[in-house]
């Protein structure tokens, strides 16, 4: 059975109230507390940075994993075309290391794991049989051992990439194949397998009678049903569908988040989806203006398949009172270069949207730039709480991109920790900060205490970093004594 939800923008969202609550959360304090940190553990680590990609679309965001409460296993990369798979314990000593060789047109797409094996998936170019692939290779998460590696999909090599989204527990993926026509996406062919790359289905999504223009993420749950999110109508229409491996049902819902209000034409500048796994896909919108480009507004969005029906958060305008607040408080001439960022959710529903400003100064060399945070907090409603702005300003040569810049978030019950790489006061150091969902009430930054160098080097790679609990963190930095090298850090903070 199919059914269609729909809810026109003309009744969409109330404007947010929030405004007069607006406040700041400003990193530049008088003295910088030294942070909480109990016991600092470091060991020597080595890595080769990844060659140069899309910075604001990181492939493989997260190279570690907590398998225990004191374990964790990393990917790194030694070489070209040549990684490592390794398990480190509460000492920092590796209890196994397994390389990983990939073929000259191989690159990894995909790094996950589950309670059983790490999953590492490749993708792989044959140009004399112009075809591409994806691989998927499992690793016994005790051992290292590797138990196996399976072709997942394959496709004529001038095709669209081929992509796989992974559950959150690692117990189900999804790899698939865009069919287009005239560079026009008209559907996509994907199959589904368990966390022992066994098929579970072969599935296609059909975009017929989507509409023109017509762009689609895939997202797939723990339960191994799959979210499609389609914008279509010149990125105005939003449409998702859930699709389950029992049978053929489709479930769709779509709203329109562009159009023309009071006389102003909006459309969609920037998506951000995060799934549930209560079966309900939220999606937040960031939309402008057509005529000026600025932004008009942040919209939500909570598509609930277990109720039936969709749940929409008041939108919060960019008003020019706003605007100018934001700008005061940040130097900037107008607000520009954000892009969503983080949908958390906590365990009682509670939701908190990031977005960050994010950019380059153009040129082949040019340096990276990572500076403010805006936070939108909601209750399990929907209503909105509080929203403030974290001041930060973070740069780092061509080379290393966002790598070390932006930040690492964690959400623990209420209470929102994030981590930085920043230079406060003279003293370049990886920051906590600790902020409470509910209220949003907030702690200064503290300094972890590791001295990282600040001599264009690198620094901190973020991607390593992991929550092994509510006090402990992994970190890979390099000291401020240039003869040190990169160290891998375990941190254990004071309660």
């Amino acid at each position: 059975m199919r059914y269609i939800v729909k809810k026109f923008n003309s009744t969409f969202m109330r404007i947010s109230p929030l405004l007069s609550s607006f406040f700041l959360l400003v990193t530049l304090f008088c003295q910088i507390p030294r942070a909480q940190a109990q016991k600092i553990k470091s060991a020597a680590f080595s890595y080769a940075p990844e060659a140069a990609g899309d910075q604001y679309n990181q492939r493989i965001p997260k190279k570690a994993f907590a398998v225990s409460p004191t374990d964790f296993v990393i990917l790194s990369r030694k070489a070209d075309n040549s990684y490592a798979l390794i398990r480190y314990g509460a000492d920092l000593k590796a209890s196994w290391t397994t390389p990983v060789s990939l073929l000259g047109s191989e690159t990894v797409e995909a790094f996950s794991h589950n309670n059983q094996t790490v999953l590492l998936i490749t993708h792989r170019v044959q140009a004399e049989q112009g075809s591409q692939a994806l691989y998927g290779r499992l690793f016994d998460v005790n051992t290292g051992k590797e138990i196996s590696q399976t072709k997942l999909l394959d496709a004529p090599s001038k095709s669209r990439r081929l992509g796989v989204a992974i559950s959150a527990d690692g117990s189900k993926l999804v790899a698939y194949h865009s069919i287009t026509r005239n560079e026009e996406l008209q559907s996509i062919k994907g199959t589904v397998y368990d966390a022992s790359l066994t098929k579970i289905k072969d599935r296609t999504y059909d975009f017929a009678g989507a509409g023109q223009q017509v762009s689609a993420q895939i997202q797939i749950d723990n339960h191994g049903n799959q979210f499609v999110s389609i914008l279509t109508n010149n990125s105005m229409r939003l449409s998702v569908r859930r699709y389950n491996n029992r049978d053929n049902e489709i479930k769709v819902m779509e709203v329109m988040l562009g159009g023309v209000f009071d006389g102003e034409k909006v459309y969609v500048m920037d998506t951000h989806f995060q799934l549930h796994q209560d079966s309900s896909l939220y999606a937040a919108v960031l939309v402008a203006e057509e005529k000026k480009g600025e932004y008009h507004s942040l919209k939500m969005v909570r598509f609930d398949y277990a109720a039936g029906n969709m749940r929409f958060a008041d939108e919060f305008r960019f008003t020019p009172e706003f605007t100018e607040k934001l700008t005061k408080a940040t130097g900037a001439k107008r607000v520009e270069d954000l892009y969503l960022s983080d949908i958390l959710i906590s365990t009682e529903g509670q939701t908190l949207i990031i977005a960050e400003k994010k950019y380059t100064e153009g040129g082949e060399n040019s340096d990276y730039h990572a500076k403010e945070l805006l936070l939108f907090a909601y209750d399990e409603y929907l209503h909105p709480t509080w929203n403030s702005v974290i001041l930060k300003n973070q740069t780092a040569p061509a080379a290393e991109g966002f790598a070390g810049i932006s930040y690492n978030a964690h959400l623990i019950g209420n209470r929102l920790q994030l981590l930085t790489l920043e230079t406060i006061k003279g003293k370049t150091d990886l920051y906590t900060r600790s902020i409470h969902l509910l209220t949003g009430a907030s702690e200064p930054p503290k300094a972890v205490g590791l001295n990282v160098a600040n001599d264009k080097q690198v620094a901190f790679v973020k991607d390593f970093t992991t929550w092994l609990d509510e006090r402990t963190i992994t970190a890979v930095n390099s000291p401020s004594k240039a003869s040190a090298g990169l160290r891998l850090s375990r941190i254990t903070f004071k309660n």
